[in-house]
């Protein structure tokens, strides 16, 4: 079963994660600082922001599925900055198909549906499905960095709502972490400081970017558990089948 737990300590297995977490903040906590700011170029200081911390998210379960001695990227940022470029590329259709299919389909919904509680529910399952093929689509482009991977139909299709659930627990465990580690330092910096102090935002951005490690680190095992398991599973029931058959 995935664990939260090995995955917040694996977060810090490495000598260097530490200085790891400072470093890739610091673009993070550049944005964050102005974002009121009329900066030239920070518009594409933003795109840079994003694709890089994806690539660090994606490098992270790529390393826990493939039981690397590592969890986090590397220090060459820009190996991570281009492996983040190409995520995006490969799954940026699924995205934009989930996207605008669920638009579509909430209003159908709303068109043909007066209640709006019950239209709301729909909506929100409706939703919740086409985010568990973006999800599912993630995890399968993670395991080999193969494009055709992220649009394996069958699998997207009987895995997807497996990993919705994962997916939902996940996010439940890494809000109480988040608690338990964010809470007594905030405080702390409140009193002392104030939470207004860029030590304390650029403390809110390491945590953003340990969030990223962790959560890589749990969709990598509820990668290996809910599809990998579970189709090794099915072959070997398959062969048991045979063979009782001849």
């Amino acid at each position: 079963m995935a664990s939260m737990k090995d995955a917040v300590e694996d977060a810090f297995q490495e000598n260097s994660s530490i200085l790891k977490y400072i470093i890739y903040s610091i673009p993070l906590f550049i944005v964050i600082n102005y974002t009121d700011s009329d900066v030239w170029g920070y518009s594409f200081l933003v795109v840079l922001t994003v694709i890089l911390l994806f690539g660090f998210m994606l490098t992270c379960t790529y390393n826990i599925r493939k039981c690397n001695n590592t969890v986090l990227p590397s220090f060459n940022v820009f190996t991570v900055l281009w492996r983040g470029v190409k995520g995006i590329i490969a799954l940026a259709p699924v995205v934009l198909v989930a996207y605008f299919s669920s638009v579509y389909i909430e209003k159908l919904i709303t068109q043909y549906i007066a209640n709006e509680s019950f239209a709301a529910v729909i909506c929100n399952i409706t939703y919740c499905i086409f985010a568990s093929l973006i999800f599912t689509s993630y995890l399968l482009y993670a395991n080999r960095f193969k494009i055709l991977d992220a649009y394996n139909i069958k699998t997207l299709s009987k895995y997807c709502i497996d990993i919705l659930i994962a997916v939902g627990f996940m996010l439940i465990l890494l809000v109480i972490v988040d608690f338990i580690i964010v809470a007594p330092v905030t405080y702390l910096m409140w009193l002392l400081i104030g939470i207004s102090n860029p030590v304390a935002i650029f403390f809110w951005c390491a945590v953003g970017v340990l969030n990223l490690a962790i959560a890589g680190n749990y969709l990598a095992q509820i990668s290996y558990e809910k599809i990998e398991v579970k189709e090794v599973e099915e072959v070997d029931a398959k062969e048991a089948e045979n063979t009782k058959i001849n």
